[in-house]
């Protein structure tokens, strides 16, 4: 028996490719909720799954790159979506009760003990298993028992607002050391918030000043604690095992993991039904690009106001409308223009 701790995106689709017999155990009453997550989802989400028209919201043509001085807008080679993340993780789980899955919701674990069996404690219910996976995000459990916890930390800070947007188009403000956006839903409705090491609260206020969006316009908030890639970090003890955010699988530049986390899902199940080392395999088939994505964000986190101006304009030379977030190595051709290895070097020197 396969336990998996929390029906997300990584854990749902895990347990939709197991062989052996297989469990999600969900904290919440409700699939998908709390919302935590902008939504926004690249081309490659296609790969492993169809999209359809009960998640998907909006579909983005744009991107429009905003430094404090200067801006960049490109189009997209390949439509982005957004996606309701409550009926994007509902569908992922009906597929996985469609292949025999059981799902018991409202199941919060409270703890587990490893003998011969893996030992798991609901609270007024205790059940075995043979093997057992945290799904169970950010502040996951399941990591922090086996010694294998999440270490480092950004917040993000969401609503969704009422107003006037460019449905086709999502903004990218950049500041140092964190970022905000705009992502529409609709032409009256979007998702705004930022994500940064300093004090968000302060800073997502400031942002909304900068965006003339007063409390009124707020319709809810959905925000949360995002993980930070460690390539260092193992994410397996015995039969043990963690994906998705709980594994800390999220690109540092975007924060965003749904797609990375799905991919780590799509190893283990192939460690879990045929063998194999699940850390080696993760770091040959993610841990590049996730690398890759790190060494981005620790580049950009040095830039201040003057040099984040410059980045755009240097980015202008670039296409980056054939640019695939969740395929970095694909097109890392496109960032090989003198322009833009001459103003990193000269970064770099400083």
């Amino acid at each position: 028996m396969i336990s998996i701790i929390g029906g997300g995106p990584s854990g749902a689709y895990l347990a939709g490719l197991l062989k052996d017999k297989a469990r999600i155990f969900e904290e919440h009453k409700e699939i998908g909720k709390p919302i935590q997550c902008s939504g926004i989802l690249t081309g490659s989400i296609k790969e492993l799954v169809p999209l359809k028209k009960e998640f998907v919201v909006n579909k983005i043509k744009r991107i429009e790159l905003i430094s404090p001085n200067n801006r960049y807008e490109f189009k997209l080679k390949e439509e982005e979506v957004i996606v309701d993340r409550a009926k994007f993780d509902s569908f992922l789980v009906e597929r996985a009760e469609d292949k025999g899955v059981e799902v018991l919701r409202d199941h919060k674990l409270k703890d587990f003990r490893i003998d011969n069996n893996i030992d798991l404690d609901f609270g007024d219910k205790k059940v075995q298993t043979d093997v057992l996976v945290g799904a169970d995000g950010v502040n996951s459990l399941v990591g922090r028992k086996i010694g294998l916890r999440n270490e480092k930390f950004k917040t993000g800070h969401q609503y969704r607002v009422k107003g006037n947007y460019d449905k086709e188009k999502y903004q990218v403000y950049f500041f140092n050391k964190g970022f905000g956006w705009v992502v529409p839903e609709t032409e009256t409705v979007a998702r705004v918030g930022v994500v940064s090491e300093g004090s968000v609260k302060e800073i997502f206020d400031s942002f909304m000043d900068k965006l003339k969006i007063s409390q009124k316009d707020f319709i809810e908030s959905q925000s949360g604690i995002i993980p930070m890639y460690d390539s260092k970090r193992k994410v397996s003890k015995g039969n043990v095992y963690l994906v998705g955010d709980a594994a800390g699988h999220v690109k540092a530049t975007t924060h965003g993991g749904i797609v990375y986390g799905m991919r780590g899902a799509k190893v283990l199940a192939k460690v879990l039904n045929e063998g194999g080392d699940y850390n080696k395999l993760l770091r040959k088939e993610i841990g590049r690009g996730l690398r890759l994505h790190k060494k981005m964000e620790n580049f950009i986190n040095k830039l201040g106001e003057e040099d984040l101006d410059g980045f755009i304009n240097v980015l202008k030379k670039v296409n980056l409308g054939e640019f695939n977030r969740d395929k970095p190595f694909s097109k890392l051709n496109l960032f090989l223009k003198p322009s833009l290895i001459g103003f990193g070097l000269k970064r770099i020197l400083k």
